[in-house]
C-alpha cells in the first residue's frame, strides 16, 4: 500500500508538471468561458475572457469590462489561482488597452511553498477593415515572476528553512484576428515570442512556447462553433472544440473538448444588466475535476 500511495504521488506530480507551463505554471483555462470551451474561441470572444485568449480579439469588446476569475486547480485548495483583467476603450484610431494580473501559488499546512504573478499589458488595433471584413493585430507585454519560499529546514514544515530565493522574466504575446460578415473568424496567437528565460545558471529554463490558430463560425445568431489547433516544441499537436449556445438574451450554454490529454469542459453564462456570472466544470483522465467560476461587468466607455 505505501508503494502505490508513493506511486500515485509520483504519477500526479508529473502530470501536474505536465498540463503547466508558463511563470513556472502556465494554466490553459484563465476563467470560466475559456474552460467551459476548452480554450477553442481564440478567434471569437467579446467578453472580458479576450484578454486571455488573444490580444487582438478585445477589439471585440464594444465598452470597457472588468473580469474577476478563481478557481483550485484539479479542485486542490493548495492550488489556487485567481485572474483580475480589465479591457477599455481608448480614444478613437487607437485601439483598445488591455490589463491582467495572475496569481497562483503552493502551500502546505497553512505556509507558502512559491508563489507566482503575472503582470499583463495589452493593446489591439485594426489593420483594415471595410463594409463585411476586419484584420485587428494585438500584443501583450508580461512581466512573470515566481518566489520560490523557504526549503523544508530541520523540522521539516519550513519553519526554520532556507530562503530559496525568487526569481522574473519578460515575455511577449502576438495575436492576430480577421473577422468576415461577422460570421466567421481566424484567429492566430503566439506566446512568448521572445524566448523568455526565468532562472540563473544551472536553474535557468526557457518558458513554455506555442503557437495556437482557431476558426470560428456563427451558422445563427444564437450559435458559435470554435475550432483550434495548439503546437508546442517537444509536444503533440492539440486539438480543441466549443460550442456555444445562447437559449436567450440571459443564459448561454457551453460545452468543448480538447486531446493530449482527452478533457472535457462544460458551463453555463448568466448575464443582467451588463453583470455576467460564469461557470466551468472541466474533466481530466486521471485527476479530479476543476470548478472555475468568473465574474464580469461591462462599463460605458470612458472616452
Amino acid at each position: 500500500m505505501k508503494k502505490l500511495n508513493i506511486l500515485r504521488l509520483v504519477v500526479f506530480s508529473v502530470l501536474v508538471g505536465l498540463s503547466f507551463g508558463q511563470v513556472t505554471t502556465d494554466t490553459p483555462y484563465k476563467s470560466a468561458a475559456m474552460g467551459a470551451l476548452m480554450g477553442s474561441n481564440i478567434a471569437y470572444s467579446a467578453d472580458g475572457s479576450s484578454l486571455l485568449l488573444n490580444p487582438a480579439s478585445i477589439g471585440n469588446v464594444e465598452d470597457g469590462t472588468v473580469l474577476a476569475s478563481t478557481q483550485r486547480i484539479y479542485n486542490q485548495s493548495y492550488l489556487p489561482h485567481s485572474i483580475l483583467a480589465t479591457v477599455l476603450d481608448l480614444p478613437s484610431g487607437v485601439g483598445k488597452l488591455g490589463l491582467s494580473f495572475e496569481s497562483m501559488s503552493v502551500s502546505y499546512q497553512d505556509r507558502t511553498l512559491s508563489g507566482e504573478t503575472a503582470l499583463g499589458l495589452s493593446h489591439a488595433f485594426n489593420l483594415r477593415e471595410d463594409r463585411i471584413s476586419s484584420l485587428n493585430m494585438g500584443y501583450t507585454l508580461k512581466y512573470l515572476s515566481i518566489d520560490y519560499g523557504q526549503s523544508a529546514g530541520a523540522t521539516g514544515d519550513g519553519s526554520d528553512g532556507m530562503d530559496l530565493g525568487s526569481s522574473s522574466a519578460f515575455a511577449v504575446d502576438l495575436g492576430f484576428q480577421a473577422t468576415l460578415s461577422k460570421r466567421h473568424w481566424l484567429g492566430v496567437v503566439a506566446h512568448n515570442i521572445n524566448r523568455p528565460m526565468i532562472g540563473s545558471g544551472s536553474a535557468a529554463f526557457n518558458l513554455h512556447r506555442d503557437i495556437q490558430a482557431g476558426f470560428s463560425y456563427a451558422p445563427t445568431q444564437q450559435v458559435v462553433t470554435s475550432f483550434m489547433l495548439v503546437s508546442s516544441p517537444g509536444f503533440d499537436t492539440e486539438l480543441h472544440a466549443g460550442l456555444e449556445y445562447g437559449l436567450n438574451a440571459y443564459f448561454t450554454l457551453r460545452a468543448g473538448i480538447q486531446s493530449q490529454p482527452n478533457r472535457f469542459g462544460t458551463g453555463f453564462s448568466f448575464n443582467a444588466k451588463g453583470i455576467a456570472l460564469d461557470y466551468a466544470l472541466l474533466t481530466h483522465p486521471v485527476l479530479p475535476a476543476t470548478h472555475q467560476l468568473s465574474l464580469a461587468y461591462d462599463f460605458v466607455d470612458p472616452f
